[in-house]
């Protein structure tokens, strides 16, 4: 790992503070804040944030993705210009990288007039409350507060999944993305309705620092498990597929494996994991996006 960082301390060190990054893609473009990684990561790591573009091309069109945590925009970005012709729904609380996410939104309608994109501003979870946002490089994760600590005016309230998706009355919902640092379980947790009235496929991060967050996931898995998701695909934290099983044994052998490595009792190898869950009917889809990625 020295090598990356090293990679990315150079990156970092090359950066206009008050230039913004320019990103690509075949008919459009959109804007990155100036510290973003992501060029880097993709770079030096050639599936990086790749597989949810590849994904969306085998989902029939008209249908609905939800992403949780969209940043900027960049995920969506990648995925319209694989299948524009989704109904894609982008939920984003930090107000910079909301920002960033309407002006990217706007760049895309304007080569696209149909695009159906629509933005929300808010922090999704069901448990996690009072928290403030902090991070860097292009990315932002909750931080616990209490108000004897903090002005109540500056802590971010959650709202659960299900009640968004009732507002916005979201119907064929065939993928959800959640990319939230820690408290993707959490995410999950607040669209239980979703998951079982929908049964989409779900995308998730599973990054943890504490004992507590490893304990939810777990539990956040079992609790899919027994709603009939049985398709799970593990990828490593640079876009490569590790393993495709059946049994949540496996994920959870995995994921201490990462724990051991964050509690500085083995050598490290990865950080994190993303996780694919579906249920049987979208079984035959993944194994074809799989064998093609």
């Amino acid at each position: 790992m020295r090598k990356i960082k090293k990679l990315f301390n150079k990156y970092l060190k090359k950066i206009d503070p008050n230039r913004e990054i320019v990103f690509n893609y075949e008919n459009f473009f959109i804007h990155l804040p100036s510290d973003h990684l992501l060029p880097a990561y993709q770079k030096e790591h050639k599936k990086y944030d790749r597989f949810l573009s590849h994904l969306v091309s085998f989902i029939e069109d008209k249908k609905t993705v939800i992403d949780v945590g969209a940043n900027v925009g960049d995920t969506l970005a990648g995925m319209f210009n694989t299948n524009p012709n989704l109904d894609y729904v982008c939920i984003e609380p930090d107000t910079i990288f909301f920002d960033y996410l309407e002006k990217n939104t706007k760049r895309i309608r304007d080569s696209f007039k149909f695009a159906k994109i629509r933005g929300v501003q808010s922090l999704v979870g069901k448990a996690i409350n009072n928290v403030l946002l902090e991070g860097s490089g292009g990315t932002k994760h909750a931080v616990y507060q209490t108000s004897s600590t903090t002005s109540d005016k500056n802590l971010i309230q959650s709202k659960q999944l299900d009640q968004i998706v009732d507002e916005l009355g979201c119907i064929n919902v065939r993928l959800l993305k959640t990319d939230i640092d820690g408290f993707d379980w959490d995410a999950i947790e607040s669209a239980r309705g979703l998951l079982i009235n929908q049964r989409p496929m779900v995308f998730f991060e599973c990054q943890y620092d504490e004992e507590y967050q490893i304990n939810c996931y777990q539990d956040t898995i079992t609790w899919l498990s027994s709603i009939g998701y049985c398709n799970w695909t593990i990828f490593d934290n640079f876009g490569e597929i590790i393993l495709k099983t059946d049994k949540v044994e496996y994920i959870f052998q995995l994921m201490n494996y990462i724990w051991r490595q964050n509690c500085e009792l083995s050598t490290r190898t990865i950080y994190y994991c993303d996780i694919l869950a579906a249920t049987e009917n979208d079984a035959a889809l993944v194994s074809k996006a799989i064998s093609e990625y």
